[in-house]
């Protein structure tokens, strides 16, 4: 039961599956090699209205929540692991808005971002932090009816490409109160002091632009806070818990995109005059692949259920993205073993796959993190 889809999730993936079929698929292969942000693709992809399937349709969204955003996450990473991340990294700052924000905000900012007006980027970790995110060290200074931000921000993902129109800056405002000190802030593009630099080539997600945020006496109005003052802290971890299920749908459909190119490969070639998939060294770790897959996707289901019900989550998706994430890599690796020698030819598909899924494995958590969180439920 928890695999059945309702009508709307079951025409949502129709209506992703053809998107995929028909625009990413046929395209996206340039822009891969290339590392280059597909503007053209995103710009269709976010006029479909996909981007606010999760979000309440008061504020245009699609009503569908955390088990919808997870839908999309899983689709696209089946047909792009870089589209997927584009997608869940623009899910943060409009889960941040979406959750904690007054109702003025959510109309200034989520609103066009479930419409796909433009994107927006989720400014946390700092080149000192790292996965301490209680260490923030950005700084909001109370000025007038304004606050000042200044500090840096890493790993930035939609950060500087041609549709980025917001940031949420999670900052210090009351240095005194340690950790019960963080809040968060929306800063548009385009404001005096927010500058953006240059991405870099990654081994996953290469299509998805990450980059470093500065801030150097950036002006915003204190009606940009996203919530109280002082939930900062909070308002990271429930964002990174649901960012967990959305990182752990992409593993889920990298794993398939695996199979799928392994199945491909494997049904037409032959050693010795005998096919390869009659060796059971190859489908005996594939059935287990196959069998992972299918424990992934009902942790992930059931982690989103959690989520949308209102229940607590943080352990389960904890889970499910460990799981996920590292099922990601085992499946990606008996793919590119499938394929033999022309596994590691830039050429086949599955070439690349081992990278991107490593890149699960780090980002909202690594699953050093995520073991953290889990051996602390255990021993609570």
């Amino acid at each position: 039961m928890l695999l059945d889809l309702s009508e709307d999730e079951t025409l949502l993936k129709e209506s992703l599956e053809q998107f995929a079929a028909g625009s990413i698929r046929p395209k996206i292969k340039a822009f891969v090699d290339r590392h280059d942000f597909p503007t053209e693709l995103v710009k269709e992809f976010l006029s479909l209205g996909f981007m606010g399937t999760a979000y309440d349709p008061d504020f245009g969204g699609g009503g569908l929540g955390v088990r919808g955003s997870a839908i999309v996450a899983e689709v696209l990473a089946r047909a792009e692991p870089g589209f997927a991340a584009i997608y869940l990294c623009n899910s943060a700052p409009m889960s941040v808005i979406a959750r904690y924000g007054s109702d003025e905000l959510k109309r200034k900012w989520l609103e066009p971002l479930c419409r796909g007006d433009f994107i927006a980027s989720f400014g946390v970790t700092e080149p000192s932090g790292g996965s301490d995110v209680a260490s923030i060290k950005t700084r909001a200074v109370e000025d007038g009816d304004s606050f000042v931000l200044s500090g840096s921000k890493v790993f930035s993902t939609n950060a500087g490409t041609p549709l980025h129109g917001a940031s949420t800056f999670v900052a210090v405002t009351d240095p005194e109160l340690g950790p019960k000190g963080l809040s968060t802030f929306v800063v548009p593009v385009g404001t005096p002091g927010f500058t953006v630099g240059k991405p870099g080539r990654k081994i996953g997600w290469r299509i998805a632009d990450s980059v470093e945020l500065f801030l150097d006496e950036c002006r915003v109005p204190k009606a940009h806070m996203v919530g109280n003052r002082g939930d900062g802290l909070k308002q990271i971890l429930t964002t990174l818990s649901l960012g967990r299920i959305l990182v752990g749908a992409s593993g889920l459909g990298l794993a398939r995109k695996a199979m799928d190119l392994a199945k491909a490969y494997g049904a037409g070639r032959k050693v010795g005059g005998t096919p390869i998939f009659n060796h059971q060294g190859l489908t005996f770790p594939l059935a287990d692949g196959l069998t992972k897959i299918h424990a992934a996707e009902l942790m992930i289901r059931n982690a989103a259920c959690l989520a949308d019900a209102g229940r607590p989550f943080r352990l389960e998706t904890s889970m499910a993205k460990l799981f996920a994430t590292e099922m990601a890599s085992e499946v990606a690796d008996v793919a590119l073993q499938v394929h033999g020698g022309y596994g590691v030819f830039e050429e086949y598909e599955v070439s690349g796959l081992l990278g991107e899924a490593r890149v699960l494995r780090i980002l909202e958590g690594t699953s050093e993190i995520q073991r953290l969180v889990i051996a602390r439920e255990l021993l609570a």
